[in-house]
């Protein structure tokens, strides 16, 4: 039994939180971009880690063994005015670390966070359709379908649906159904 416990990716050196996210890309050919593309290099996922950091409403959490980052989660809020109650959700389990929990405990610790802070109503993310592991996850965890995304993703040729899945972290204050 692993002894997980969840901490903000803050307190960790943006070099181990780049090496896991990169590790996490590498082992897993659900993502929609390439590691590449979002991180270039060092220099820009410092950079982005920054902005992550300083966002009112952010949640940035890595699970972890003693020193051994195995998970993280992202909820960025948006930044347009009129969609700053919502963010969007990422997430990635190290391969090593994969069905032992860590996805489940990141999520929980996010979502609590989020409602704790009092910033967010809603929060959103997108899987791929196939990925049922990760979906079982999400729906236990409160988040609803809203949308299949038919051939959302191509790679190497081959298309893949995507799933929008929604989760409300406090209910509407105009008092509008969900």
């Amino acid at each position: 039994m692993m002894d997980i416990i969840t901490s903000p990716l803050a307190n960790w050196p943006a070099t181990a939180v780049h090496a896991l996210i990169q590790e996490v890309y590498a082992s897993s050919d659900a993502m929609s971009e390439a590691f590449e593309d979002k991180f270039p290099d060092i220099e820009a996922f410092v950079q982005q880690r920054q902005g992550w950091l300083a966002m009112p409403g952010a949640v940035a959490l890595v699970a972890h063994e003693a020193d051994t980052l195995l998970g993280y989660i992202l909820l960025m809020p948006r930044r347009q005015a009129r969609l700053s109650h919502t963010a969007d959700l990422t997430m990635g389990v190290h391969p090593a670390a994969r069905g032992k929990g860590v996805g489940r405990q990141l999520l929980e610790g996010a979502l609590q966070a989020a409602r704790a802070q009092g910033l967010l109503e809603i929060a959103y993310l997108m899987v791929r359709a196939d990925n049922t592991a990760a979906v079982k996850l999400y729906e236990a965890a409160g988040f609803t379908r809203l949308a299949l995304l038919e051939r959302d993703t191509r790679r190497d040729g081959r298309y893949y649906d995507g799933l929008l899945m929604r989760h409300w972290l406090r209910p509407p204050s105009d008092g509008a159904s969900r």
